[in-house]
């Protein structure tokens, strides 16, 4: 008896484990029109301290965003919990993520970088900050300084024999630390040291010569390696999916496109019928997006793409397509056979296998 109810457990574990992989199957069947994405594990981004004192810089939301572009994970330290902003940026309040006294190894970061602000009296004037800066510049960080910030590193004394900008009424400080001074040029990079004036119009730059003090930066735009629509021809109220891979050395940061109208000749209209941002995916590079509610026409696609570092390209007439008043059985059929499979017919199947499996074991 005992024998006779194991093989029974058994026989009923196996169909239902066959029932389960059938069902396993079919449900891969009715999903397979969908593109699953693999996860893609990024590289650990680089690590940017700002050290910040109270009345900082109204350039710093700013600066934040360009570095915010690149990707990077960025930390805000002071020698208060919350700093305000100088005069003209309105008092906002800051509450900083770190305290600079509780930063015990500054070689967590990668760089080190001293935002502008009015002043700068109470960094310079504590020992624990300029530890902080000295050591960053022993450890080989990169270290930089925005304007009137490079007062703290001739405190700190470690631009001496550098070529150093700044904010030119310093200009006696920063020879009297050693530096070379230059006023009112680019940021100047001396070594692992990076100094820079004016930072509002020179914000990108500045930031790029950071990146590239990390081999972080690229010079050339994006290359447009594909581009393809989900349905060509397409039809009137009939969405469809523009799809472009797009490969660069560091990071696509925007994508957007321009749909022109072309006439009987093949010449585009002087104005762009469609105009849509693109959205990234989860593949790197990979982007996509949505056309609706074009006319019955011919069409032509423009790409206008920019890297993190704005390295800007078009790339023009990257794909042509139709809009047809229905869309063809045939076109239809290409794009995927499975669509005219019915799910419930084939969840039907598996409900009657499975009952005609179960009045089997019954009868035994």
């Amino acid at each position: 008896m005992i024998n006779s109810y194991l093989k029974r457990k058994q026989t009923r574990h196996l169909i239902v484990g066959v029932c389960f992989l059938l069902t396993l199957t079919i449900s891969v069947g009715i999903t397979s029109p969908f593109l699953v994405h693999a996860d893609t594990q990024a590289a650990d981004p680089i690590k940017i301290l700002f050290v910040m004192d109270n009345e900082y810089g109204t350039c710093y939301n700013y600066i934040r965003i360009v570095f915010e572009r690149f990707g990077w994970d960025i930390t805000t330290t002071a020698l208060i919990p919350t700093i305000n902003k100088c005069a003209f940026g309105g008092g906002t309040p800051l509450d900083v993520d770190i305290l600079l006294t509780e930063i015990d190894d500054v070689t967590k970061y990668d760089i080190l970088t001293i935002m502008p602000g009015s002043s700068h009296d109470t960094l310079r004037a504590n020992e624990t900050a300029l530890d902080l800066i000295r050591d960053a510049v022993n450890q080989d960080l990169v270290v930089t300084a925005w304007c009137r910030a490079v007062r703290v590193l001739a405190d700190a004394g470690v631009i001496d024999g550098k070529d150093v900008t700044g904010h030119q009424d310093y200009q006696l400080e920063y020879e009297a630390a050693g530096a070379t001074f230059f006023a009112s040029v680019p940021p100047i990079t001396d070594g692992n040291i990076i100094t820079s004036v004016r930072s509002t119009f020179y914000r990108e730059e500045t930031c790029n010569a950071i990146g590239a003090a990390v081999d972080y930066y690229d010079p050339n735009a994006p290359t447009l390696m594909s581009a393809s629509l989900n349905l060509s021809p397409s039809a009137v109220d009939i969405d469809t999916t523009l799809t472009v891979n797009l490969e660069d050395e560091t990071l696509v940061h925007m994508v957007n496109c321009k749909i022109f109208e072309l006439n009987e000749t093949g010449g585009r209209s002087d104005f762009f019928t469609y105009y849509v941002g693109m959205n990234g995916t989860e593949t790197e590079g990979l982007f996509e997006c949505t056309i609706r509610d074009l006319d019955i026409g011919n069409y032509t696609v423009d790409l206008y793409v920019w890297d993190c570092f704005l390295n800007y390209v078009e790339f023009i007439d990257a794909v042509e397509f139709s809009v047809l008043e229905e869309l063809p059985i045939a076109t239809m059929q290409e794009q995927d056979p499975m669509q005219w499979i019915v799910p419930g017919a084939m969840i039907g199947g598996v409900v009657l296998v499975v009952g005609a499996i179960v009045v089997i074991l019954k009868r035994r």
